[in-house]
């Protein structure tokens, strides 16, 4: 199986406080991982730092083989930032401007968007259920919908691999169903590579194929595969008194 996201040894930390402690963890093609933990565990932090928006402070990451630093190819790369969708109603940009935003990596940010750039954004769109809305304002969308915007932008280059950063936060439930069946679609039939941190330890152990569980500086990675197992290691992290709880999406 194709190794897409080595990352080898990684600690960082802000002046006195330790956030990460040799950190190692292999994503491969075709994972739908999930990284759980506490809040302030370092989850966020380490796909920042897997995307080269944080350095660590020792140790190494690869993307596709090549170390990041070094690596340049990042229309493989798609992102959906925390909070993503808190946008004024007010902003003035239209669904397709967001999405075509980021083609600008490829393009260049003076080159105007030509025909086929246009059907890319409404591919990307579709494949979201948001074709029909381009010409209206990110702002005037709900969450739900607005998240979807962003998980087109995203897709709109065609990358190999997803990072997601607590992307079910702010929507309601009928949008968190949804946004979970776009995901599984995303990764069994369209073959993406998804990596998300979650807070919503019932669902994700039971969507994810791979999961990574956060505590003390420490990344703990075990396949999904047990549910007895993974119960065992969360409470390593959150105590013994922690018991999961599927939520059925």
């Amino acid at each position: 199986m194709k190794k897409l996201v080595s990352v080898k040894d990684v600690c960082f930390g802000y002046e006195n406080e330790l956030v990460l402690k040799n950190v190692n963890l292999d994503i491969y093609e075709g994972d739908y991982l999930g990284i759980v933990g506490p809040n302030g565990s370092g989850k966020s932090t380490l796909i920042k730092i897997m995307l080269n928006i944080l350095k660590p402070s020792k140790g190494s990451i690869e993307m596709f083989g090549k170390n990041i630093d070094d690596f340049r190819d990042w229309g493989k790369i798609g992102y959906v930032r925390q909070k993503a969708t808190s946008f004024n109603t007010g902003f003035p940009a239209t669904v397709e401007e967001i999405v075509a935003a980021n083609l600008f990596s490829r393009i260049g940010i003076f080159k105007p968007i030509t025909r086929s750039h246009r059907e890319m954004v409404y591919k990307a769109l579709e494949i979201v259920e948001m074709e029909k809305f381009n010409r209206k304002l990110i702002g005037n969308l709900s969450g739900g919908q607005q998240q979807k915007v962003f998980i087109a932008r995203a897709l709109v280059n065609s990358p190999e691999i997803l990072f997601l950063d607590e992307p079910t936060v702010g929507i309601d439930l009928d949008s968190q169903r949804e946004f979970y069946g776009l995901m599984e679609k995303l990764n069994k039939e369209m073959h993406i590579t998804i990596v998300m941190v979650s807070h919503d330890i019932g669902v994700i152990t039971e969507k994810v194929n791979r999961f990574a569980c956060m505590g003390d500086s420490r990344l703990i990675c075990h396949t999904n595969n047990s549910h007895l197992e993974i119960t065992d290691i969360l409470k390593e992290v959150y105590g013994d008194k922690m018991n999961l709880l599927i939520h059925r999406h």
